[in-house]
């Protein structure tokens, strides 16, 4: 796994590298990139963030390899990972932008949802399924997905792990745009930013944050609970083996 910083104009481009395992995220992947946000964030040319996979594909989530030889601390600590970089995505002064093709699972689309913005191919799909492995949401996806898909799409999603196509998402809010060129629409909506003013933003989008309280820790402090009791219970360790002993 390799992750990358590139200039796009006055943004960002942060980008991981995991194409053999459809860019999952192992523990310290989820560590760097939260770090290489977090670094470009504090860049005062900097006007946005845009966070993306390489290749085809946006993430496929946690890397279940990696967590089939994973003990409770270690799972643990990994959801810590998972967590961190949503806080460290809210904290961010400028807006971040996921820009998602090919698949955006579990942790990864509970990522995106904790993002300002989210730009789509028509041929991404979405899935959270966590129930389907014996586990549950991270991210504060819990919080966030009910609020920015709507309760019941949310809810759909978060317990039947079904896959959804990308209409199924646009129709019911998650994506700012359903783009058949995804470069040409990241650079089209990170150049917007060009027109207003840093300091203006960062505190509107401090505010849009704050409303949420103490909901957001909360409902972290939740998942990370979650998370931790259910990794060790015989059907997520049989779930998390029949992954691993995949081909």
């Amino acid at each position: 796994m390799s992750i990358t910083t590139d200039a796009l104009g006055t943004a960002r481009v942060v980008r991981w590298d995991n194409q053999r395992h459809r860019n999952a995220w192992g523990r310290e992947t989820i560590a760097a990139i939260a770090d290489a946000l977090e670094a470009a964030a504090r860049d005062p040319e900097v006007r946005c963030l845009v966070a993306r996979g390489a290749g085809e594909d946006f993430s496929a989530g946690d890397d279940l390899f990696e967590a089939a030889e994973a003990d409770v601390a270690g799972f643990a600590a990994t959801i810590e990972e998972f967590q961190r970089l949503t806080r460290v995505v809210l904290a961010a002064p400028v807006p971040v932008i996921a820009a998602i093709d090919g698949v955006c699972i579990g942790g990864a689309l509970e990522f995106a949802a904790s993002c300002d913005l989210r730009i789509a191919t028509r041929r991404a799909r979405f899935a959270t399924p966590e129930v389907r492995i014996g586990l549950g949401a991270s991210n504060a996806g819990t919080l966030l997905l009910p609020e920015v898909l709507g309760e019941s799409a949310a809810r759909e999603l978060l317990l039947t792990g079904a896959l959804k196509d990308a209409a199924w998402m646009d129709r019911r809010g998650f994506l700012n745009a359903l783009v058949d060129d995804l470069d040409a629409a990241v650079a089209e909506l990170a150049g917007s930013f060009d027109d207003t003013t840093a300091p203006a933003v960062a505190r509107t989008k401090r505010m849009l944050n704050d409303r949420f309280g103490e909901l957001l820790p909360e409902a972290m402090a939740r998942e990370t609970r979650t998370c931790v009791d259910l990794f060790p219970t015989e059907e997520a360790q049989a779930a998390i083996a029949r992954f691993a002993s995949r081909d």
